[in-house]
């Protein structure tokens, strides 16, 4: 059943995100530039962005070794200057400095308490991100033999 409402999340998701791809450049067409359109695209834009680099750091399709602090340091210190700039140029905050710096610090501080409490979790679950991902290539060496 936690299978099938996870698949259906995830299924909602992408139907969302196809629908707005889809529905914004007619909504630009019809109905013309407006703030929340500009929020729309801008949340859109900063999703893959953030989409994008969660690949480049995690996937290991570029980056095939290095510790998982690492990944999450760079993740955090690309991820927040990308999602600023999408909200920069979308509107949504002014463009003073003490909100660039307000931006900056809630980012990286909710970054450091889901992973902080992500860790925790998963090192009750597997024992660690290291070892879990050495097990796995293990296994993955093993199924090609």
């Amino acid at each position: 059943m936690k299978r099938f409402f996870g698949r259906v999340v995830v299924t909602a998701c992408v139907v969302f995100t196809a629908i707005m791809v889809a529905s914004l450049p007619f909504a630009y067409a019809f109905a013309g530039p407006s703030e929340g359109l500009d929020m729309s695209v801008g949340m859109l834009v900063a999703a893959f962005a953030a989409a994008l680099l969660q690949g480049f750091w995690f996937s290991g399709l570029i980056l095939k070794r290095m510790r998982y602090a690492v990944r999450l340091a760079g993740f955090a210190l690309t991820a927040a200057p990308a999602i600023y700039l999408c909200g920069w140029f979308a509107g949504w905050f002014p463009r003073d400095i003490e909100y660039a710096v307000s931006f900056f610090a809630i980012f990286l501080v909710l970054f450091a308490v889901i992973s902080i409490g992500y860790t925790v979790h998963f090192k009750r679950v597997a024992g660690g991100y290291q070892e879990a991902l050495e097990a796995y290539r293990r296994r993955a060496a093993d199924e090609k033999r």
